[in-house]
C-alpha cells in the first residue's frame, strides 16, 4: 500500500528528514511517533504528494504521490488535525457535496450512521459541537471508499465515549482491509490502534515495532507493590532486602524483572516468616514509559 525509503529533506540549510522511510501494508495501522519538530508532518506531507522530497523513494497504492493523477487521489483518504469545512451548509448538503468528489461513493445515510450523525443531516455545519464537528471530518475522510487513510491527532475533541467508538469504526476498516497511518500525542491510542509503531527523532527513524516489541526491547523493569502491616522499613526479612519502604503510606515497591517470580519468591517468604500480603498489585511498563524512556536516552523533550 505504501512504501517509503531513504527520504531527505531540507529547508534552508538546515536538515528535516534523513534517510527517512516506512511502510504500511494492506489493513495495517502504522502510528508514526515523535516529539514536536521531529518531521512527521514533513514525512507525511511527502507521503501524501504535497511536498516532494529532495532524494529518496515513496510509492503510495503503486505511484509517485508527488507525480500522481487526481483519480489516484480518491483513493485516499486523510483526517487533518483542522479541517475547512463549509459551515452554512447542513451536514447532508455538505457530505452530499464532498461525495460527488468520488466515483463510488458510500451512500449519506451510510457513512454518517458510520460516525454516530444519521440524525444531524439537517442541522448546519456551524452549529455542531466540536465533538461533531469532528465526527463529520472523520465521515468525510471515509466516504470515497478509500483504500490508504491518513489519520492526523483523529480524535481530536472527542470524549472517552465517542473515542472508543471511533477505534471500533477503525478496527472495522482495518479489518476491511483499509491501511492507515497515525499520527497522534495519545499514546493509549496508539496501543488500542496500532499494528507497528515508528518513532521518529530529528528526521530519522530511530525505532520500529509492535507495541509489545517495542516494550520487551526497552528492558524497563516491573514493579510489584503491596502492603505487609506486620514490617516495618527498618525490620525486613531477606526476601525484603532490595524492596523500597514508603513509610507515609507504608507501601513496599519491588523493581524486577521476572514478576511472576518475584511473586512467587514474595508468597513464600511471607508464609514463611509470617507476615501479611495486602493490596498486592504488579505494575508492567506501559507503552508511554517505553516511549519517554527512549526519548530520555536519546536526549530529547517529550514535547
Amino acid at each position: 500500500m505504501l512504501s517509503a525509503e531513504g527520504i531527505g529533506l531540507s529547508r534552508a540549510g538546515v536538515t528535516v528528514l534523513a534517510d527517512a522511510g516506512l511502510t504500511v501494508a494492506e489493513g495495517e495501522v502504522v502510528a508514526l511517533l515523535g516529539p514536536n519538530g521531529a518531521g512527521k508532518t514533513s514525512l507525511v506531507e511527502c507521503l501524501e504528494g504535497f511536498q516532494r522530497p529532495q532524494s529518496g523513494r515513496i510509492e503510495v497504492l503503486g505511484r509517485d504521490p508527488w507525480r500522481a493523477p487526481g483519480h489516484w487521489r480518491a483513493r485516499i483518504g486523510a483526517v487533518l488535525q483542522d479541517c475547512r469545512i463549509e459551515s452554512e451548509l447542513t451536514v447532508g448538503e455538505f457530505t452530499a457535496m464532498t461525495r460527488g468528489y468520488y466515483p463510488d461513493p458510500l451512500p449519506v445515510q451510510d457513512v454518517l450512521a458510520a460516525v454516530g450523525l444519521e440524525g444531524l443531516q439537517r442541522r448546519r455545519v456551524a452549529k455542531l459541537s466540536g465533538g461533531e464537528r469532528r465526527r463529520l471530518d472523520i465521515a468525510m475522510a471515509l466516504i470515497g471508499r478509500p483504500e490508504l487513510v491518513f489519520l492526523d491527532e483523529p480524535t481530536t475533541g472527542l470524549d472517552a465515549q465517542a473515542r472508543r467508538d471511533l477505534w471500533e469504526m477503525l478496527h472495522s476498516l482495518r479489518t476491511d482491509g483499509v491501511a492507515m497511518l497515525l499520527t497522534t500525542h495519545l499514546l493509549e491510542e496508539v496501543e488500542a490502534l496500532a499494528d507497528r509503531v515508528v518513532i521518529l527523532v530529528r528526521g530519522r527513524v530511530r525505532r520500529e515495532g509492535t507495541v509489545a516489541g517495542l516494550r520487551e526491547r526497552s528492558g524497563l523493569p516491573a514493579r510489584v507493590g503491596f502492603l505487609a502491616p506486620e514490617l516495618t522499613g527498618g525490620t525486613r526479612p531477606p526476601a525484603l532486602s532490595e524492596a523500597e519502604y514508603d513509610a507515609p503510606t507504608g507501601r513496599w515497591t519491588l523493581t524486577t524483572d521476572d514478576p511472576a517470580e518475584a511473586v512467587r519468591r514474595l508468597s513464600a517468604a511471607a508464609s514463611r516468616e509470617g507476615f501479611s500480603l495486602l493490596d498486592l498489585a504488579v505494575r508492567t511498563p506501559t507503552f508511554e514509559d517505553v516511549y519517554l524512556d527512549l526519548l530520555r536516552s536519546l536526549e530529547v523533550a517529550p514535547r
